[in-house]
């Protein structure tokens, strides 16, 4: 029997190349898919860290202590430079302060495409003094 030919040569080796490209596939997937979730915990991190940075320009010269809103702004945004983020920090009341925080970056694998961006956003409210009014 020799030259005779089985009917599955050759069968194996399409299915290992199919296989192997769906393994990289997905490892590819996993790699960007990872890349985004930093991203994500990146700008929410950023953002709370910029509103610690914002509540600490309290205001207590009057009778209830309140923020000081333009210091507040002006800590937030340079805490923001100095972290290399773009941003925006917002006073929202007389005790509050609200982050957004934007981080973008390229993705390790681009299977999702080029870059990732991802934005964080964060709301504080000063916890210090006496708090006179509405709850």
């Amino acid at each position: 029997m020799t030259g005779a030919r089985s009917s599955d040569s050759g069968q194996i080796t399409i299915m290992a190349v199919i296989l192997v490209a769906g393994i990289i596939l997905l490892l590819g997937l996993v790699a960007d898919g990872a890349a985004k979730l930093q991203a994500l915990a990146r700008a929410d991190t950023i953002a709370a860290e910029t509103v610690r940075a914002a509540l600490t320009a309290v205001d207590a010269r009057g009778p209830t202590t309140t923020l000081d809103a333009p210091t507040a702004v002006q800590f937030g945004q340079s805490y923001l430079s100095r972290a290399g983020y773009p941003g925006t920090v917002e006073v929202t009341g007389p005790r509050t302060v609200r982050v957004t925080v934007n981080v973008t970056g390229p993705y390790p694998l681009g299977i999702f495409g080029g870059s990732y961006d991802a934005v964080g956003t964060a709301t504080g409210e000063l916890n210090v003094g006496v708090r006179t009014g509405d709850p």
